[in-house]
């Protein structure tokens, strides 16, 4: 078989492979012979790089959605906590109908292309909490979210610690049940990335371990920081509990990662109207959204489906600032631009 040279996509693109032979085999499609070797694997592959949206699925109504991972699966323990989500792959992401009263949780290692990672920092930026774990400290809040927390270079080790619940009044919700037991435990991940706080002003820890600090030279188990109307909140570890501890205090972490993850989710359903004060002013007739306040700008680059059916009539948006005539506005989805003030 011949070397592939052909477009490369995310690690969600096995994920796709194995669903377009999941319907081939449903519709009893054979394959061709020999389909997915040379010049036909990279005709396959282009095609499934260039189309990721054609089996996007709808998140507009789920208030969780979760990016699937090769390495953790937190949808174990939403399962378990009965919260409803809609899990979707990393190459979705970029047609996705995300809005700015969900939950976005990416599972571990957090690694996606470019353009997923641009819809992810919109998301946030219209007021969505994005909610990460482990290597997504590395391979997606460093690059969206310079400045803020950041991998030591530290490896941890699959063990179980005691851990501190800190963070302030204003955190209370998140940590709403944790830390009223003495034994409040969490686990850390064979592999997993230790984390630094690189800008204290404006990122709080919520929990940290002075075990973890003396194993791993960090102590940081969770944080949350805003960006823009948004909020991220990222912890070390894996969401579900891995084989080969103690019972007991796999069972003390299972327990604190559920509680905490429920946490996240009621404290985006208690932000409901906040968001809804946000999105106080809609168009009133349908125009597009430009890159600049002036008449003939070319238009504002736009993510999420339906992106020519944006700045329709009703439309509800954020007015970030007024110009000679124009309004600079921000929708639901985190798409930025332009429109006449007269329109609003």
């Amino acid at each position: 078989m011949e070397a592939y040279t052909g477009p490369v996509c995310d690690g969600a693109l096995f994920v796709e492979l194995r669903a377009l032979a999941a319907v081939s085999a449903a519709r009893q499609i054979a394959p061709p012979a020999r389909a997915f070797e040379g010049p036909m694997r990279a005709l396959l592959l282009s095609v499934l790089c260039s189309t990721a949206a054609f089996a996007a699925p709808d998140v507009s109504h789920a208030k969780v959605v979760v990016v699937r991972g090769s390495a953790d699966h937190m949808e174990q323990v939403l399962q378990h906590a009965k919260v409803d989500f809609v899990a979707v792959s990393p190459a979705d992401l970029p047609e996705l109908a995300l809005n700015a009263k969900q939950v976005l949780m990416v599972n571990c290692t957090g690694d996606m292309s470019p353009q997923a990672r641009e819809r992810v920092r919109r998301f946030v930026a219209a007021g969505g909490f994005l909610y990460t774990t482990d290597h997504a400290v590395h391979q997606l809040i460093e690059p969206i979210f310079p400045h803020t927390i950041a991998w030591t270079g530290q490896t941890t080790q699959e063990q179980v610690f005691p851990i501190k619940v800190r963070g302030t009044e204003a955190d209370r919700g998140l940590l709403s049940s944790l830390g009223g037991n003495a034994k409040e435990h969490w686990q850390t991940a064979g592999g997993g990335y230790a984390v630094k706080v690189l800008d204290p002003k404006r990122v709080t820890v919520l929990m940290e371990s002075d075990e973890v600090a003396k194993a791993f030279g960090s102590g940081v188990i969770a944080v949350r920081f805003p960006y823009e109307d948004g909020q991220v909140i990222h912890v070390t570890g894996h969401f579900y509990s891995q084989p080969g501890q103690q019972p007991a205090a796999v069972a003390s972490a299972g327990r604190g990662f559920e509680t905490f993850s429920s946490n996240v989710v009621q404290e985006k359903a208690r932000d409901e109207r906040r968001i809804d004060g946000l999105y106080s002013s809609a168009l009133k007739r349908a125009v597009p959204m430009m890159a600049a306040p002036a008449a003939g700008a070319p238009a504002a680059p736009m993510m999420g489906p339906k992106a020519a059916e944006q700045g329709a009539v009703g439309t509800k948006v954020r007015v970030l600032e007024t110009k000679s005539g124009y309004a600079k506005v921000r929708d639901e989805q985190g798409n930025d631009g332009w429109v006449p003030a007269d329109a609003l």
